[in-house]
């Protein structure tokens, strides 16, 4: 950006000066350079060829390089960098960052800590700043910029704020490698992902929803563990694992967490293929595009990005769904950007009829509210399951190999979190 702002000043300095110099020549031409009385430039009679040379070249210089400004400020604009992960985890992103921001205009961030300690985690506070923080920090910012998100959050966390943040135009997602390179290589590869995530109120709030089942070719498949019981509206506890990092039997998946002991159901999300009459997990990779020599990292294809969070946010409205009395303990092993990203989804979807919904999933129930039987209609005339997302599900922090109910945000409700840890 220092060399493009340098070429503009100079190119604008000799643009004033040559142009003066054309134009000194042009008032001060006789009667011999004109044609049908209009001063003709292109005759050395009239001025210096080599002084209008110079003259439209740096014009000329001067127009691309604000054009190539314009487009860098739209393409890079400022990162920002969002912590939020136990005070005991070590942040392996900090090198990195300073990778990150060499691509940047300017840098923003909102981080925290927060202690990991009990049965039941409430970091509804520490959440609440870090978004506190990242809506003054984006209303403060030139909108004339891009915006680059660098998340580095514990998955309820990241939930939680990817829900509440209001993403602006030429926003995109950067997946930071824990491992940059030693030293930056002008124009070589630095291992950053990035996503174009643009909102600008059509990428995401004009989308047709379509039901989890209906999705073409889907990456993401649903497995029941062990069997429901006969009357779905009976299960009161589900365990939802979203997985995109793990391999091997879906059934050892979240096995060694005494609180997936406690639900009626187990429901693991995640890419599978079968393996000697077993269903496995698959191994999953980021879908980039071909890297282009002289960026700092590869693109993640924004097509594929976006259907994968379709299909994600679609697996938990269908558990949502399919089992409309109970509490969901949400479980993920996703990426940090995903993890994000799907909470701004949750919330773009939860407010939007779903295409092929059947009408009766969610029967009203005897001693059911006002509100929940008013609930239930709109479910069944089409909205969205996720529009109770706070109510009905609970993220799990796994940490040091604990699992652990979380509080995130001000909508959840603490009297159902505290249950599950009566039951463990």
């Amino acid at each position: 950006m220092l060399v493009v702002e340098t070429l503009i000043a100079v190119a604008i300095a000799l643009t004033t000066a040559f142009g003066g110099l054309v134009a000194d020549d042009v008032i001060s031409a006789d009667g011999s350079c004109t044609i049908s009385g209009v001063p003709d430039l292109w005759s050395h009679h009239c001025t210096s060829l080599p002084r209008l040379a110079w003259f439209l070249g740096s014009a000329a210089l001067l127009i691309v390089m604000m054009a190539l400004r314009h487009w860098m400020i739209n393409r890079n604009g400022t990162l920002y960098y969002l912590r939020l992960l136990p005070a005991s985890s070590a942040d392996h992103l900090r090198g990195a960052m300073d990778m990150a921001r060499a691509r940047s205009l300017d840098f923003r961030t909102a981080t925290g800590w927060f202690g990991a300690v009990g049965d039941v985690l409430d970091i509804r506070g520490d959440v609440g700043r870090v978004s506190d923080e990242l809506e003054r920090a984006m209303n403060d910012d030139d909108e004339a910029t891009g915006y680059l998100f660098a998340p580095n959050l514990s998955f309820p966390a990241a939930l939680a704020v990817g829900y509440d943040v209001l993403l602006r135009q030429r926003t995109s997602l950067a997946e930071v490698p824990e491992e940059p390179r030693a030293t930056r290589v002008p124009g070589g590869d630095t291992g950053m992902r990035t996503v174009y995530f643009d909102d600008g109120y059509d990428e995401w709030s004009s989308r047709e929803w379509l039901v989890h089942h209906d999705y073409p070719d889907p990456d993401i498949t649903l497995t029941t563990l062990g069997t429901p019981p006969a009357d779905r509206h009976e299960v009161r506890r589900v365990w939802l694992s979203l997985q995109l990092g793990a391999t091997g039997p879906v059934s050892e998946v979240d096995a060694e967490h005494p609180l997936r002991g406690t639900c009626d159901v187990v429901v693991v999300a995640g890419p599978t293929e079968t393996v000697d009459g077993e269903i496995h997990l698959r191994e999953w990779e980021m879908p980039t595009r071909r890297w282009v020599p002289g960026t700092s990292g590869r693109k993640i294809d924004a097509g594929s990005y976006a259907k994968l969070l379709e299909e994600l946010s679609g697996a938990i409205e269908h558990v949502l769904d399919e089992y409309p009395e109970a509490n969901v303990l949400l479980c993920a092993d996703l990426p940090r950007t995903v993890q994000f990203a799907l909470g701004y989804v949750i919330s773009e979807r939860k407010d939007r009829h779903i295409v092929g919904k059947r009408p009766d999933l969610h029967r009203p129930q005897p001693g059911d509210s006002p509100a929940e039987r008013a609930q239930a209609h709109a479910e069944n005339a089409g909205l969205s399951s996720l529009s109770r997302f706070w109510a009905s599900v609970t993220p799990v922090l796994v940490h040091h190999g604990e699992a652990r109910p979380t509080l995130v945000h001000p909508a959840q409700r603490p009297e159902v979190v505290a249950t599950y840890v009566d039951t463990t």
